[in-house]
């Protein structure tokens, strides 16, 4: 009878790490983007008119063109500056008439480019944008 006991309680434990195993599979396919709101590769776009300072951005689409779009719409008619992106944070940052933009990892990262890009920390940030996956 004891040695019943003991393959009972291994059958038990084998069960239940099959069960964790099965479910914990399961959250982690579902917290990888394939379908839905977040496409697996989403596209971003920062759209800025360097004339007058309006911006726009468009994040988490599932193409350029779309994102784009989306941008430009958001930013107006004279946007004289649009760059899409993937995957990815971008920023836009503005020094008077010098404008520069940039993409990194994070926001911080991407406003750090954008800025040593433009020419001096003084830049200001005036448009960043993140997709919602990024590897």
């Amino acid at each position: 009878m004891w040695q019943n006991s003991k393959n009972d309680v291994a059958s038990l434990c084998l069960s239940a790490v099959i069960v964790f195993c099965a479910l914990f599979a399961a959250g982690a396919q579902a917290a990888t983007p394939k379908s839905g709101k977040y496409p697996d590769r989403p596209w971003g776009a920062v759209a800025y008119n360097s004339k007058t300072g309006q911006y726009g951005y468009a994040i988490d689409y599932r193409t350029r063109r779309a994102a784009e779009s989306e941008a430009f719409r958001q930013c107006g008619p004279a946007c004289d500056l649009i760059k899409s992106f993937r995957d990815t944070c971008a920023a836009v940052a503005v020094k008077g008439k010098v404008h520069a933009w940039d993409t990194g990892a994070s926001q911080n990262i991407a406003e750090m480019k954008a800025r040593k890009k433009c020419g001096s920390e003084a830049c200001k940030v005036v448009v960043w944008a993140c997709t919602s996956y990024r590897p």
